[in-house]
């Protein structure tokens, strides 16, 4: 009767997370939409199609908004799980270990409406001032480029207003990220240009530490639910709620 008494002591006293399912895979993230969205009904493209992927295989995510070099950092501490939306990179494969690819960000130069910028390589941003975001895993040729200046920001928005008053004469985002924040603060897209070839076309990824010791287990577990998901059509359906 004591022993009985006491274990449902126990359970009634457990904090929460203790009562959830094992299968529970901690994430973290900062906001980028519409990739991962911190408010309103919908999650986000990345958060959905992550989501979904590991429900298959009967894991549940939780997800933290974090600031980005914050998120990064705690994964690869193990304070998470996993971060949900990462380009590989030299520097990062050190510590961690990502997924098959689940989307693709096309990163493009942005200019003001009828500025004359054109890019076909490195070489033709001789002089240039390209407003980047810091922390972001661009091309190692385009970190170590010395032909033109790299302005760093912790924000698209501080990007937006460098370039409207021409401290920059570009800046770099993804296309999709950049035309949905535009749509969402009320600014025409016409103010802007795309210039036509862009920087990079980067696979998107979910990352986790090389020293988790659920490493492999999760890694599987999202790539095969990933491919379910591929393969019964569901990744064009989510991708068409987003456009």
């Amino acid at each position: 009767m004591f022993t009985r008494a006491l274990i449902l002591f126990t359970l009634l006293v457990l904090p929460a997370h203790a009562q959830m399912p094992v299968n529970v895979v901690w994430t973290i993230q900062d906001e980028w939409p519409p990739y991962v969205i911190d408010s309103g009904n919908k999650k986000g493209l990345a958060h959905d199609i992550i989501s979904e992927a590991f429900a298959v295989q009967g894991y549940q995510i939780k997800n933290t908004i974090k600031p980005w070099s914050r998120a990064l950092r705690e994964v690869m501490t193990q304070r998470f799980d996993i971060a949900l939306t990462v380009w590989k990179s030299s520097e990062r494969l050190v510590f961690l270990s990502f997924s098959d690819p689940y989307l693709t960000n096309s990163l493009v130069f942005v200019t003001l409406k009828g500025n004359s910028f054109d890019y076909s390589g490195l070489s033709s941003l001789n002089d240039k001032r390209i407003g980047v975001l810091r922390g972001y895993a661009y091309d190692d040729s385009f970190l170590q480029a010395e032909n033109f200046d790299r302005m760093e920001s912790d924000s698209l928005a501080t990007n937006v207003r460098k370039l409207k008053a021409k401290r920059i004469d570009a800046l770099i985002a993804d296309k999709i990220f950049f035309r949905w924040y535009i749509k969402t603060n009320q600014m025409d897209i016409n103010d802007f240009e795309f210039v036509a070839q862009p920087l990079a076309v980067n696979p998107l990824h979910i990352a986790i530490s090389r020293d988790h010791p659920k490493r492999e287990e999760i890694l599987s577990a999202f790539n095969a639910g990933l491919k379910a998901l591929q393969q019964s059509g569901r990744i064009a359906e989510l991708i068409e709620q987003y456009q």
